[in-house]
Formats: C-alpha cells, sequence, structure tokens
C-alpha cells in the first residue's frame, strides 16, 4: 500500500482531534513506582526471561522492524482531519456549546479516536493494523472505544498492545462485543498490555486463556452476581489476578461455605491461612525454604501458612475466584496488605497495620493516576459516575489544543465540576497555571466562572454543621491523645484531680447553635465553666447548671444551648471530677464534643494597599494607605476610583473618609467580571453591603472637587486556589473518609501549585 493510500485510509475512519499531552488516566508518580520490600518467600519470586512468553501476538512490534514512514503518515493524517475538526466546532463561544458537542456520539468517537492515536504515537508504538477488521471495530463503536478510553491507565503507555489482545478477543470470541463480556474483554486488554506474572511459579500468565476462562465461569454462573455489574476498570483487578486459572478454580471449590458471600470472601483469608513465622520443620518464612521449593499456590499458602503477605495473596485471589476486585498493596515495614470491594462496591482494607494514608500499590499491580491505594477509592467514584466521567473527559480532550485559554480554562472548570475526581484535569489546570507560564486567561472570565463556586460555598457554610469538626484541640495533659474529641470520637482522659480543661479552635468565626458532650465512662464533672473566645477575649457564657444530661450512666450525652457572638475558640475548664471505675486514676474524661452552628469570616480592611486607579492619573495611594495624615483630591465634577481587591471578595461594608464633611453624590459599585453585583447611591459615608466584588469602583458627581483621606473596604477575600478547594470536597460520597481525605488533600497540593498573578 503507498503511503498516499494509507494516509487516504486513516482519514477515511477517523476523524480526530489534536490532543492535550495528558494521556488517558496518566500516572504522576515521579521516579516510576515505588520499591517494595517483600515479607514472603513467595514475594521474592523473581521472573526468568525463559518463562515470559515469546509471542509476538502479545508483545509490542520490534520499533527497528517498522515502518520508519507511520509516524510522519499518522502525523499528516492528524493534521488534515484537525483542521476539520476545528471548521465543525469553529464559532462556538460557550461551554453550552462544547458540552452539546460531546453529546453527539459521532462527535465524541471522533474525540476518542484521536486519544487513543495519539497516545500510540506519543508513547513510542508507531503503529496499529488499521486493515484489521477487529482492530476497525473497536475503533467505530462508541461503546468500545469509550470504554476503553475511561477504564484507567496503561503501564507503559502500551495502548497499541491494548487494541491489538482485545482485537484478538473478538477474533475468538464474537460475543465479546457487547455486555459484560465487552468489558471483560477490555479489562484484559488494558491488564495484559504488560506481562501479568504467576507469583505460585513467576511464569506469564495468558492474557487471552484468563479471558476465556472468566467468560466460561460468567456463562456457567460460577461467580458470584456482583461481577456482571462490575466496570471495566473494575473488572482489571479481577482479572489481573496473580492465581493461575487452577488456582482460582481451586478457590472456588474448597472455600468456607459461610465465607461464599459477596460480602465475606475477602475475610476468608483470616480463617483459612495460619499467621506462621516459622513452618511445621522450623524454616523462616524469610528464607527460600518455607514452601520447600514447591509453588506457591493458593492451596499450598492454605496447607503450610505464612506471614502478611502469602495471607494477602490468598484473600486477593479468593475474592478474585468470584469475580470480587482485589490486590494487594504496600504498607511500611515490608508489610503486605490487601484491598477487596465488598459486593463490588466498597473498597475494603484488610490485614491492615498503617491505614489507607500510608498504603501503596503493590509492584506488578497497574494503577492509575498515583502509586497510593486511595486512588483506588478516587477512581471508583469516578466509575460510579460513569457519564460525569466520560464527559469530563471528553472536555478535557477538547481543551488541549482546539480553543484559546479563556475557554480552556472554561471547559475544565466546566469538567471538574462534573467530575473533581478525574486527577487529569487538575493537572491539565496546574499546566494552564503553572509559574513558568503566566496565565494569560482574562481576568473576567476567572471571575465570572468562579463566583458561582464561592456562592455555593457560601450556601453550604450557612448551614447548621458541626464546626469543631476535626478542629485542632489544645489540652491540660495528653494533648496528642484529645485530638479524637473533635473527631470520630474515642478517650481522652486527664490523671490531675484538680483540674483538667480542654480547648477546641474553630478556626474561624463561628456562632454556636447548642454544644454537646461526650462523657466518657462515669467521670462526669460536678463543676465546670464554658468559656468562648469572642472579639479576642474569653468571655464565660455556660457552666454545670446549664447542662441537660441524658442519665447519669456510663458515657452519657451533655447537652448545652448556645449563646451569642461569634465564637472562635471555645474552653472547657473542669473542676471537682470522678475517678474511673476502670483504672481508678483519671478524674476527667470525654470522647467527643460536638458544636453545632454556622462558620463565618473574620471582617477585614480588603482595601489596604491594594492597587487604585483614579480619574486623576498618578493619584489614589493614598486613599488606601491606612495613613489618615494623607488624602485624595480631585477638581473634577464627574470622577472616580477604583479599586482592585486582588481577590473575589464578600463585602459587607464600605466607609469613606471624607475631609470637611460628604461632597455630592456617590455611587458606589461592586464588580465581579467588570459586571455590577450590587450598587448604592445617594450621600454615601458609611454603607452596609451584601455582596461580592473584585473591584469596587466610586464614582463622584455634584461637586467642584472632593476630598478622601480613606477608603476602607471590610469583608473577606479568596484566591483562585481557595475557590477551587471549596468545590473539591463537594462532589465526593464520604469526604470525611481517610482514604477520601488523603487524594482531596493531594488534589488541594495541586492547586497550591496554581499561580496566576492577574486572576482577580
Amino acid at each position: 500500500m503507498t503511503l498516499q493510500a494509507k494516509k487516504m485510509t486513516l482519514v477515511h475512519w477517523i476523524s480526530l482531534v489534536v490532543v492535550v499531552n495528558l494521556g488517558a488516566a496518566r500516572n504522576y508518580d515521579e521516579g516510576g513506582r515505588m520499591p517494595e520490600t517483600y515479607d514472603d518467600s513467595w514475594l521474592n519470586v523473581r521472573v526468568s526471561p525463559d518463562k515470559v512468553s515469546s509471542d509476538s501476538r502479545m508483545q509490542t512490534s520490534d520499533p527497528q522492524t517498522s515502518d520508519p514512514d507511520v509516524d510522519e503518515e499518522l502525523a499528516e493524517a492528524v493534521d488534515e482531519v484537525h483542521q476539520r475538526i476545528k471548521d465543525e466546532i469553529e464559532g462556538f463561544t460557550t461551554v453550552k456549546d462544547f458540552k452539546k458537542y460531546t453529546r453527539n456520539s459521532k462527535n465524541a468517537l471522533k474525540l476518542y479516536k484521536l486519544e487513543l492515536l495519539h497516545n500510540i504515537i506519543r508513547y513510542g508504538e508507531q503503529t496499529i493494523e488499521l486493515q484489521n477488521q477487529f482492530v476497525m471495530w473497536i475503533l467505530n463503536n462508541i461503546n468500545a472505544l469509550e470504554t476503553l478510553l475511561t477504564s484507567g491507565d496503561v503501564e507503559n503507555d502500551r495502548w497499541g498492545e491494548a487494541v491489538r489482545i482485545v482485537a484478538q478477543i473478538l477474533e475468538q470470541d464474537r460475543k465479546a462485543k457487547q455486555g459484560w463480556k465487552l468489558k471483560l474483554a477490555i479489562a484484559i486488554g488494558l491488564t495484559f498490555s504488560t506481562p501479568v506474572i504467576s507469583t505460585a511459579d513467576g511464569s506469564e500468565i495468558d492474557g487471552l486463556a484468563r479471558y476465556h476462562s472468566y467468560a466460561k465461569w460468567g456463562d456457567e454462573g460460577l461467580l458470584f452476581d456482583a461481577f456482571y455489574r462490575l466496570s471495566a476498570w473494575q473488572m482489571r483487578y479481577v482479572v489481573g489476578s496473580w492465581a493461575k486459572d487452577e488456582e482460582l478454580i481451586w478457590a472456588r471449590e474448597n472455600v468456607l461455605e459461610e465465607f461464599r458471600d459477596p460480602n465475606k470472601i475477602g475475610s476468608v483469608t483470616h480463617s483459612m491461612v495460619e499467621l506462621k513465622l516459622f513452618n511445621d520443620d522450623g524454616i523462616s518464612a524469610f528464607e527460600s525454604g518455607y514452601y520447600y521449593g514447591k509453588p506457591v499456590t493458593l492451596e499450598w499458602i492454605h496447607t503450610i501458612g505464612g506471614l502478611s503477605g502469602a495471607s494477602s495473596k490468598f484473600g486477593s485471589g479468593m475474592a478474585q475466584a468470584f469475580g470480587i476486585p482485589a490486590l494487594p498493596i504496600s504498607q511500611p515495614g515490608g508489610h503486605t496488605a490487601f484491598i477487596w470491594q465488598k459486593n463490588g462496591t466498597d473498597w475494603h482494607l484488610a490485614k491492615d497495620i498503617s491505614g489507607w494514608e500510608k498504603s501503596t500499590t503493590h509492584t506488578g499491580i497497574q494503577y492509575s493516576w498515583k502509586v497510593a491505594a486511595p486512588f483506588f477509592t478516587m477512581m471508583t467514584e469516578a466509575q460510579l459516575n460513569s457519564e460525569a466521567y466520560r464527559t469530563s473527559e471528553k472536555l478535557r480532550i477538547l481543551a488541549g489544543s482546539f480553543v484559546n485559554e479563556d475557554m480552556q480554562f472554561q471547559l475544565l472548570d466546566e469538567a471538574t465540576s462534573l467530575c473533581p475526581q478525574n486527577y487529569d484535569l487538575w493537572n491539565h489546570l496546574d499546566i494552564l497555571f503553572w509559574s513558568g507560564h503566566p496565565s494569560r486567561v482574562d481576568k473576567n472570565v476567572l471571575q465570572k466562572r468562579m463566583l458561582p463556586h464561592l456562592k455555593e460555598n457560601e450556601r453550604e457554610a450557612e448551614k447548621e454543621r458541626n464546626v469543631a469538626w476535626k478542629r485542632p484541640v489544645r489540652a491540660s495533659e495528653a494533648e496528642e491523645e484529645a485530638q479524637v474529641i473533635s473527631n470520630e470520637g474515642g478517650e481522652w482522659a486527664a490523671v490531675d484531680e484538680d483540674g483538667a480543661w480542654v480547648e477546641i479552635d474553630l478556626g474561624a468565626p463561628c456562632s454556636v447553635n447548642y454544644l454537646k458532650i461526650h462523657w466518657w465512662g462515669t467521670s462526669y464533672n460536678n463543676d465546670y465553666d464554658i468559656l468562648a473566645e469572642i472579639d479576642g477575649k474569653y468571655v464565660k457564657v455556660k457552666s454545670r447548671e446549664d447542662e441537660l444530661r441524658e442519665d447519669e450512666s456510663y458515657n452519657a450525652w451533655g447537652v448545652l444551648e448556645g449563646w451569642e457572638g461569634l465564637t472562635t475558640k471555645v474552653k472547657l475548664e473542669m473542676r471537682n471530677g470522678s475517678v474511673d471505675p476502670w483504672y481508678g486514676k483519671y478524674y476527667y474524661g470525654i470522647r467527643q464534643i460536638v458544636i453545632m452552628g454556622q462558620g463565618d469570616r473574620v471582617k477585614e480592611d480588603i482595601s489596604l494597599s491594594r492597587p487604585v486607579v483614579t480619574s486623576v492619573e498618578g493619584s489614589g495611594w493614598e486613599l488606601v494607605d491606612g495613613d489618615e495624615s494623607t488624602h485624595w483630591s480631585s477638581k473634577s465634577k464627574n470622577s472616580w476610583i477604583t479599586i482592585d481587591l486582588e481577590g473575589l471578595c464578600r463585602v459587607s461594608e464600605v466607609v469613606i473618609d471624607w475631609m470637611g464633611g460628604i461632597q455630592g453624590k456617590q455611587r458606589v459599585q461592586l464588580l465581579v467580571g467588570g459586571k455590577v453585583q450590587e450598587e448604592k447611591r445617594g450621600k454615601l459615608e458609611r454603607v452596609e453591603m451584601e455582596g461580592h466584588a473584585a473591584d469596587l469602583k466610586v464614582m463622584l458627581k455634584g461637586s467642584k472637587k472632593y476630598e478622601i483621606r480613606e477608603i476602607t473596604v471590610r469583608g473577606h477575600c479568596y484566591s483562585l486556589s481557595d475557590i477551587f478547594k471549596f468545590k473539591v470536597p463537594r462532589g465526593f460520597a464520604v469526604p470525611d473518609a481517610s482514604y477520601t481525605a488523603y487524594v482531596i488533600n493531594d488534589i488541594n497540593g495541586v492547586i497550591d501549585g496554581f499561580e496566576c498573578e492577574n486572576c482577580f
């Protein structure tokens, strides 16, 4: 086939766009995957070169034998069709236009085709067999292509290999073109694009054989019902099992009956694997002879026992045998735990000693975005809302090269609102706002897009909530243990018979509707005071006499009504305690303190030292210098003053400090994105306002001259990063869970890197 013929063939099947340099679900860990330390001999298996299949069907073509013209011909075709796509979206001016474009399946197919082709070209796999009818089917079926590109990352970006494997499955099983078998085929293609190694003997597991095994087991009803509901991404952590097919068959035949349940299967390892440092012959689990030189199968682990690594492999394999996603993970000190999805929905951390925050994906297992285990929970949430996730991906692709920076920002903002779990979006925004590339996004565009997010955050803040939740706690003793008081609860106790105190910093002024104290055991206090920090000073607001106690039994709750005044800290001073009945030494004990109310913000001078432009050239700094001995003046009947607040601000008051009384009439405007949000007119000196502003404008008329010492704007301002952080947790199902808190903190770290000198 000639170069021109190849090019025309490519143009025939693909309508492409040039996409952003971030591929689908890219890995963002620096320096590759983290090195692991193994705690069991079965994990010390190393792959021998002669055990890795040389079957060319499962390997990438040798670059040295590839057509040297492939890169050029594909690039030329992409350029040609790219112009056609640009023509299709020419004239689009709103996010709504682009979202409508993505909803059309033909347009979506174009976007995904280019994403795939770009990944293949960009990451070194120079070609795929376009003449292959099954490759063609994948590239022209929106369900298959969309599933392929929204089911997580591919290790070493072997997208071409993934497509080839799926095509081989389609050729061998025509039923793999739809339903759960299509998801299974795609899961196999993505997972086996790099070798999956058996931990029993170090051999390579055959991906095509693995597909046929699960297809057969599924047809025979041997898998839990939850398997058929899994996404292709979830299925990757079923079919990627390190256990061989015969081990998985053994698992189903030998599982304890009480654990033949999708909500219990992962826990069977506790009952079927004995934790043993030494085998029955006294050989340590850290020595090669622990398993007597035999393949470390699930059956052999059950027979011999092992440490955490063996137990975690066993638990993962037992779950995977029934179609439940599971995988080993690494924890500090060489410990291996594992995670599995109960009923195929919620990840459960098993054999755990360090928590989600210190868990990482184990070597040899593919992951999306980052190696930290909590990212599995984030991708799970994205997959559960697949429509939003897929729309966010299409908007990301469009933002890559078809639009200017103003629209790029708007599309990415819309996408992060739809699916904040899509980590690629945040890294794309980071590129837009990175320090080495000063953003050229128009500040009016930024302000208009951010204002609705700020308003939504304020509405949330106005709702009654526990304003003490996870706030820092100080205590008269055992301060580290006292942190449980503002969290989910636990036990804090003090031994000082003479008295004790705890203090919760609310972080911002809050109104308090009521306060609840969950006392520990019988360590109630017959005498205590509650002090509130209001306007920087502590005042007594409640005492023991104000408490309504549920009863005098163990662990009772005490309830107190709230008080007037915005409170920044709450302090509980306790006296005359009761000794605990268990240890006989603690006189004061608290499990939890709940403070229900609404948050507020400190009202501060947000105009001080801000940039000023006035109708009098070269003047205006006097209005915001905080010095009453200086003043600004104008002799023009129609004058104006504009103060750039350098943030998106909630404004509560504007004070104009006149020299010699009010002069003329004024209009005070709050502006966001150049649009008036609120305006007050009249003879103005102290103006109460309740609105938002990025700029304050004061227009003066009706006097021959104006003399003003200072203009003070009171309120609270937010940066671009602040407002983005507000929207992140709103998109998560359980933002306070430890695994979710981890990924939210990570996203916030990306947001902290946004640099935009002229954003607001």
